[in-house]
């Protein structure tokens, strides 16, 4: 071809370009329309699953979960037993061959309530496994309680617990559980991952402090030879005791720096110590403040051997485990911590040994609450009323 038709080729080339327009691309109609419904189908998703969550109420604060075979528990290890904010459990034990274990982990707080008697506390970060699990929050010393959980599901959303409104308390206290994962319409729905935890609601009064109890249980299954084992994530509990138990066993995990022992509820010597016999004390200690108390020391008679042989606070014991009197022989320490919520009442059992000091009086207000008398029968067998041991607890008082 020569020079000149290449030119005319290259002219028509040119405005045939110049002829050329955008030409737009149309979605059809029912593909748009599809978009539309998907969105819509997850809008009424989310809201319908969570109108489907469960609510169970209970009356009364407790470590409620336990499974069906976890009375088999033989043994509970949990490493490290000081762990910082955040940082991981190591939970193993043993059971019978392919049991399920309930794995409970609780921890405890007070808080003031604000001038106009409410109450918030938010837990940030807590975590949710995947898999069975139930967690339960329980509030003592308020009219009702109600909890918010973000996020949730699709969107990212916060979900208030329970839906139509506060749930009210019964003789002050009221507590929320919900259950996971849950069925709907065929489908499995879990919920996991960290979570931020509200609890809110009205208190009692503006002075009386809130006790609040945590509670998250894990379902795990023991292999074929009864050995389970879990990881927990701390993340969200906040620093003080952390109690873990599976069955009938429990052990304690201190959150952050755990602080020096000091005395924490303090009766003192009395005036007069006499008469003074050994013997079994019964009755109450209602302290101000909420305390975990570790050991106890007992006021002796000068010249005397008296100190305690026995103890029992709630759910803790201690035992004199000494042979004769030495080293600090007056202290015996208790087999686990136990936490005193303030305001509230504990029974114990003191029972001595020689000549301990006596508080001739059924009831006694000290700088850290009351220690009541209920009863008291001495090594003879004799019963005695207003025989309250001169005694003092050592542990952690927890501020609010």
């Amino acid at each position: 071809m020569c020079t000149k038709d290449k030119d005319k080729d290259k002219d028509k080339d040119a405005e045939l370009a110049a002829t050329v327009v955008p030409v737009p691309v149309s979605v059809p109609q029912h593909t748009t329309l599809l978009l539309l419904f998907c969105v819509a189908f997850l809008v009424i998703f989310a809201i319908s699953i969570t109108i489907a969550i469960p609510i169970a109420s209970v009356s009364a604060p407790s470590i409620p979960i336990t499974g069906s075979s976890s009375s088999n528990v033989t043994a509970l290890e949990v490493n490290p037993e000081v762990v910082l904010p955040g940082g991981m459990l190591s939970i193993s034990g043993k059971a019978s061959a392919n049991d399920e274990i309930w794995i409970n982990s609780v921890f405890e707080l007070s808080m003031l309530p604000t001038d106009d008697a409410r109450y918030t506390r938010e837990f940030t970060g807590i975590y949710f496994p995947a898999g069975g699990k139930r967690f339960s929050l329980t509030a003592e010393n308020v009219e009702n309680i109600r909890i918010s959980l973000y996020p949730v599901f699709v969107f990212w959303r916060t979900v208030e617990f329970p839906l139509d409104g506060p749930l009210n308390a019964t003789d002050g206290i009221a507590t929320i559980s919900i259950a996971f994962p849950v069925t709907w319409r065929g489908m499995t729905i879990d919920i996991s991952g960290e979570k931020n935890v509200n609890v809110f609601g009205d208190a009692v009064d503006n002075v009386t402090p809130v006790n609040l109890q945590v509670t998250m249980a894990v379902k795990v299954v023991a292999d074929d030879s009864g050995n389970f084992s879990l990881e927990i994530d701390t993340g969200g509990v906040p620093e003080g005791e952390f109690l873990i138990s599976a069955g009938e066993l429990t052990r304690v995990v201190y959150i952050g720096t755990p602080p020096p022992a000091t005395t924490i509820f303090d009766t003192d010597a009395p005036a007069n110590p006499f008469p003074s016999i050994a013997g079994t004390h019964t009755g109450t200690i209602t302290p101000d403040y909420t305390i975990t108390v570790t050991r106890l020391y007992t006021y002796a008679i000068s010249g005397t051997g008296g100190h305690t042989r026995y103890a029992r606070i709630a759910n803790a014991t201690a035992t004199w485990d000494r042979y004769g009197y030495v080293d600090d022989w007056r202290y015996i320490t208790f087999d686990k911590p136990v936490v005193l919520l303030a305001g509230r009442t504990y029974n114990f059992t003191i029972r001595t040994g020689s000549y301990p000091q006596i508080h001739h009086t059924p009831a006694l207000q000290t700088a850290n609450g009351w220690i009541n008398c209920t009863g008291f029968i001495d090594v003879n067998g004799r019963t005695h009323q207003g025989w309250i041991p001169a005694i003092k607890l050592l542990g952690v008082r927890c501020e609010v």
